[in-house]
């Protein structure tokens, strides 16, 4: 059996695990009946019914510890993984990605584990955050001024946006509002609510990459979003020297959708959200609104969505990255928007939100670092009952499950929803490997642990999109890749500490078929930049079966020689 890796710091006695097979059913792979005085099999066979393997084990690791307890070591925070804080994949951090154990992956010591289990040495060679090249020249590779679209490409992009299921799950547009940018960008017509031509600009750049992103293909697809989303940065300068304005509210915000979707720079995405926090303050989005006129009130309802949109990007990003989040909650009113002033995705979304910023606070905070275990359980439970009440609130149509009926729906916000649903189980839970309990027992396999509903539900992830039980397209299949990545990220955790557990082969191939799975549903005309990130995604992910494999050939070897 495959010893385990020493730890950086003595631990409590570790408990011993029970032996539920004697050692020769245990070698076998056979069911033991654990008779007295011996088992079927070991009765049968005339052999001694043992169960001597895990005495033999601790013996290895107490050898292990002291040979490690001997030698000089920097220990590493669970909070941070050093020089390699900066490596981004698919819009997440790698940072914030942990080991059941509780160390992250890419730390010196996260690294120097991952090699013990496996005998190969993390290779990270080919990883950078982004193209070197990547915030200078165009989708073509060739530096150059990106004229705004024709006014008539904006409007029937308009139409395709109001059609389109993002429009529900991100309204960063009012039509109204619109037409006062159309004509501060193009005419230079400055009014009260488009005060500034080069925000009022920039806003269509952003808005036009946005629907590029997304928009099924047209005439006007000759334009790349990835040149309208650089023009846009372009004219960032003079939306800062100018006052605040909604138009530059709109714009930083439509430029975090794409530093998702198009570009996947998480630096990028973290600038901008600081400045659209502050432009949400200016703006008083932070407040509920209050009925004066019409016309005002309008805006104001429109300045409040802007900020439940910043507070959605905010409080998912905290999450995905480990770092404290943007908008000071204690500064806002939360009171949630009118079903009649939103719709039934948005308000889904919100609560959402409202629920990540507590699973981060609760469980990945600097104050939540010092918690008891008990503390930590306890934390787990109220969140996970709270993640409960959050599905039970979406409407049957698009409620996300573990397990899938044959009546369910498939579309694009069932499927977010979906996949939200399983990867906040799947960050819920895994915070038990910070638990001491857990780190000893390594033992993810018990029916009910957090730590397997963890491995269940990123499981049942990747089964559910190799399955094509999901909807995926040009609109979200980028946008989802973070979700991926969390969940085989959970898998590789587990094939590391459970070797020759029953599953680790199958959760092996999970890990190696969702590349490819990507790469054939993607449509052919997506962003040069968002091509990059793919290949940074299959990369990553294939280094990742490459480790486990070796992992298990090691574990495998291993047994069969003692």
């Amino acid at each position: 059996m495959l010893s385990d890796a020493p730890v950086a710091k003595p631990g409590p006695k570790r408990r011993r695990r029970i032996c539920r097979a004697c050692d020769s059913c245990y070698k076998r792979k056979i069911q033991c009946d654990a008779a007295t005085p011996r088992c079927n099999w070991c009765h049968h066979h005339d052999l001694p019914c043992t169960f001597k393997r895990n005495q033999e084990r601790n013996l290895a690791l107490s050898k292990a510890r002291e040979q490690h307890l001997s030698k000089p070591h920097n220990s590493d925070s669970t909070s941070g993984v050093g020089s390699q804080s900066n490596l981004h994949v698919a819009g997440h951090a790698l940072g914030n990605l942990c080991t059941f154990n509780g160390l992250p992956f890419f730390s010196p010591t996260g690294r120097q584990w991952i090699k013990t289990r496996t005998g190969e040495e993390v290779n990270l060679a080919h990883m950078s955050p982004w193209p070197s090249t990547s915030s200078q020249v165009t989708s073509t590779g060739v530096p150059h001024s990106v004229a705004l679209p024709e006014k008539e490409t904006v409007v029937q992009l308009l139409g395709e946006w109001r059609d389109s299921v993002f429009s529900k799950l991100f309204p960063f547009i009012n039509r109204e509002l619109l037409e006062s940018t159309i004509r501060a960008a193009y005419h230079d017509e400055i009014t009260v609510s488009s005060p500034g031509a080069d925000s009022a600009r920039a806003c269509i750049h952003a808005f036009t990459a946005l629907c590029l992103s997304s928009s099924t293909p047209h005439g006007h697809q000759v334009m790349h979003a990835e040149d309208h989303v650089l023009a846009a940065y372009k004219l960032l300068p003079g939306l800062l020297l100018e006052s605040v304005t909604l138009d530059g509210l709109q714009t930083v915000l439509m430029l975090c959708l794409c530093s998702l979707v198009v570009t996947g720079n998480i630096f990028y995405l973290e600038t901008l959200l600081t400045t659209s926090t502050r432009f949400i303050f200016h703006l008083n989005g932070h407040l509920a609104p209050v009925y004066v006129d019409e016309d005002q009130f309008r805006t104001n309802l429109h300045i409040r969505n802007l900020f439940w949109i910043c507070y959605l990007f905010d409080k998912e990003l905290s999450l995905r990255t480990g770092y404290p989040p943007c908008l000071d909650e204690t500064q806002c009113d939360l009171t949630l928007p009118d079903i009649q002033q939103t719709t039934q995705e948005f308000l889904t979304c919100i609560r959402l939100a409202i629920l990540q910023s507590q699973v981060y606070h609760g469980l990945y905070s600097m104050k939540a670092l010092r918690q008891t275990d008990a503390q930590l359980l306890g934390t787990i439970r109220d969140l996970d009952d709270a993640l409960e009440t959050w599905r039970m609130s979406i409407p049957a149509r698009n409620r996300p499950r573990l397990i899938d009926r044959e009546t369910d729906a498939v579309s694009t916000p069932n499927t977010l929803f979906q996949l939200q649903y399983l990867y906040c189980m799947a960050m819920i839970h895994q915070a038990s490997g910070k638990c001491s309990v857990w780190v000893q027992n390594h033992d993810t396999s018990e029916a009910g642990s957090s730590l397997a509903i963890s491995v269940e539900a990123s499981r049942s992830m990747l089964q559910k999109f190799l399955d094509d039980r999901l909807h995926f397209d040009k609109n979200n299949l980028r946008f989802c890749l973070p979700y991926f990545l969390t969940a085989i990220c959970h898998l590789f955790s587990n094939i590391l500490l459970n070797p020759l557990g029953e599953g680790s082969d199958d959760d092996l191939d999970l890990i190696t078929s969702v590349p490819t799975h990507i790469r054939n549903r993607l449509p052919p005309e997506i962003p040069r930049l968002s091509t990059h990130q793919i290949k940074l995604f299959e990369d990553f992910v294939m280094e990742l079966g490459r480790l486990a494999s070796s992992a298990i050939s090691k574990a495998q070897e291993f047994f069969e020689n003692s």
